[in-house]
């Protein structure tokens, strides 16, 4: 049996989804079971569902028992945390350390992660250096783990490609920062190919993986490649400073419940370079990614297709 945290985000739906269509039992942790049920659709119907969340320890005893391998794919730095859970750093890492014990309970037989590409702990950014310093304890643990570092997720429901798509289709967009940073890139369906790949294949426990394009186009450049596929002018950009931003995160972050400096440390990354070395996952695990305009038009279209296919009110 696999489980899944996180299933009802993202890249957990879309993994949730492609895991249930196989023959393995699944079952899923979610926050609301509403909310998760509504995400997944029919593949709701075929998993098990545990609703709690990853600082939940009968919860997560739950979700393990019986299970060989756990997907972890929440995100915490934005996230809505428990009370008492801490800043950013420290929720993550007590809801990662709370995962281990109970997959060591349990002896769950391999860990798979979703990180964040180019982390390090050298970095200047508190966000990029707590997720490295996440990965080391989770590599470091009693469960063989495996960490996939993603650059830009190219999907709609993706905060930064749903960005992408909403500059691409204006004359004028606003948008934050210069535009300048380069972005590795992998689609959706690529990325969750590569987290089932992973997690029967021995030579890729205990490692960290960067997964993406070859290229790292800027900003600027996709918005302007994604005009393109909408028909469109590439429109003229106006960046918004990101310190400005940041200056306002802390009020954002109390009125939505968020945890102490996540969003501020989310936006000083818009900053930054998406980049890594993605020859080694390559190497192991040989893999025709699709380009900026495959993954992009394949997600535009679907949109399209679900929009066209809701009723009319």
């Amino acid at each position: 049996m696999f489980a899944v945290i996180g299933a009802a985000g993202f890249v957990g739906a879309a993994l949730t989804t492609r895991l249930a269509a196989g023959p393995e039992p699944v079952r899923i942790l979610v926050r609301d079971e509403g909310r998760a049920r509504a995400r997944l659709g029919a593949a709701a119907q075929a998993v098990e569902l545990v609703v709690g969340d990853m600082h939940d320890e009968r919860a997560l005893d739950s979700l393990l028992a019986g299970t060989r391998a756990v997907y972890t794919t929440a995100q915490t730095v934005t996230a809505r945390q428990p009370a008492g859970a801490g800043d950013f750093a420290t929720a993550e890492r007590r809801a990662a350390d709370l995962v281990l014990a109970a997959a060591a309970r349990h002896r769950v037989g391999r860990l798979v992660t979703v990180g964040l590409i180019g982390a390090s702990g050298e970095a200047t950014n508190p966000w990029v250096r707590s997720r490295a310093d996440l990965e080391r304890s989770l590599l470091a643990g009693p469960v063989p783990a495996t960490v996939l570092r993603p650059g830009l997720v190219v999907g709609r429901g993706s905060v930064g490609f749903d960005g992408l798509v909403t500059a691409a289709g204006k004359s004028t967009a606003v948008i934050r920062g210069s535009g300048r940073q380069r972005w590795s890139y992998i689609a959706l369906a690529d990325l969750v190919g590569y987290l089932v790949d992973v997690v029967d294949l021995p030579a890729a426990a205990g490692q960290v993986f960067d997964v993406g394009s070859e290229e790292a186009p800027t900003y600027r450049e996709l918005v302007a490649r994604t005009a393109h596929l909408l028909g469109r002018r590439a429109p003229r950009l106006l960046p918004l400073p990101l310190p400005l931003l940041r200056a306002a995160a802390p009020v954002v972050e109390r009125a939505q419940g968020m945890p102490a400096g996540g969003l501020r440390a989310a936006i000083a990354h818009l900053g930054d370079d998406l980049v890594g070395d993605t020859a080694p996952v390559r190497a192991l695990l040989p893999r025709e990614l699709a380009g900026w305009d495959a993954a992009a038009g394949a997600a535009l279209a679907a949109t399209t297709a679900s929009d066209a296919a809701s009723p009319r009110r």
